[in-house]
């Protein structure tokens, strides 16, 4: 391939990655507002919802958690940066702990794994992030509400609640997420990215209470595993990416990379089980591997080597 090929290709290339993202992105953001949450559950009141005028980031998210409201409540009362954590990812707390910090905010974000009698009773006006975002009502095995009002910033709102289903022996655990920058601090870029980044984290947090709640615990190593299996795809796909820019054939390394790109929105946003993301993972490395080996095998590449042969003979 000539050096001009090259560059229409990679034109090409990034042109379809930039239509990917455009239509992975849309879907996502459309998606994450209600997910996991049943249209009725989307639309029902819920407590906090007169404290913002107008929020700009909003989503409703749930899980049906085989416990009754009673065994799951404990978990929700010791939620705080200071107390059991918020059973998400603590990689990604800590890094924004140290960035939006005080100079002597030292806490480490832990995630609890037992319920500790001591934090079983939080009160209003109890903070549970750097002071900002603080308890602001609670009513024991219903439901929990937290607010943050910097007029300077925004106001956030975040509740969880907790409704028995199936004669109480389940809840369905319902949270809501609101956040309304402060005039002028609009951004419809800062409010994707925020809305994204909030739903990742309360996924992985609503996930985190089911576990818990259902008497099942996190290893420690889960973390970093969880962050090695999503780099897997990274890998591939650039791996297929540079395929598809210096192989002839092109069609399967475009394959791969538009499957690894997928798979990195599957990961974040969907949060499958540890086994599924182990077989993804070892597929889409399979389809790397293979848009290698094929470029050493192809009827191109052996005509060039039989080529170079006879001529040095």
């Amino acid at each position: 391939m000539t050096i001009r090929d090259r560059l229409i290709r990679l034109g090409v290339g990034l042109a379809l990655l930039i239509v990917l993202l455009v239509v992975l992105f849309s879907v996502t953001t459309a998606l994450i507002s209600t997910w996991g949450a049943t249209a009725a559950e989307a639309a029902a009141p819920e407590p906090g919802d007169d404290i913002l005028a107008n929020p700009t980031v909003r989503f409703t998210n749930a899980v049906t958690i085989d416990a009754p409201p009673e065994e799951v409540w404990p978990w929700i009362a010791q939620i705080g940066d200071t107390r059991g954590g918020f059973y998400s990812y603590t990689f990604i707390e800590n890094r924004i702990g140290a960035l939006t910090g005080a100079a002597d905010y030292t806490v480490v974000y832990h995630n609890a794994e037992a319920i500790i009698p001591e934090w079983q009773n939080p009160q209003p006006g109890d903070a549970i992030i750097q002071g900002s975002l603080k308890w602001r009502e609670l009513q024991p095995n219903q439901y929990a509400l937290a607010e943050s009002i910097d007029p300077t910033i925004m106001g956030w709102t975040w509740v969880w609640h907790l409704y028995p289903i199936d004669g109480g022996q389940q809840t369905r655990l319902v949270s809501r997420f609101l956040i309304e920058p402060a005039p002028g601090m609009e951004n419809p870029v800062m409010g994707m990215m925020m809305n994204l980044g909030g739903f990742v984290m309360q996924l992985n947090m609503l996930q985190g209470i089911q576990l818990r709640a259902e008497g099942g615990t996190e290893p420690a190593w889960i973390e970093t595993v969880e962050i090695v299996l999503w780099f897997v795809p990274l890998l591939a796909g650039v791996v297929a990416g540079i395929a598809f820019l210096v192989q002839r054939e092109w069609r399967v390394p475009l394959l791969v990379t538009v499957a690894a790109v997928v798979l990195l929105f599957v990961l974040t946003f969907i949060q499958p089980p540890l086994f599924w993301r182990v077989i993804l993972d070892v597929l889409i490395a399979a389809g790397a591997v293979w848009t290698v080996i094929r470029s050493r095998l192809s009827p191109a590449r052996g005509e060039a080597i039989r080529a170079r042969a006879a001529a040095v003979g």
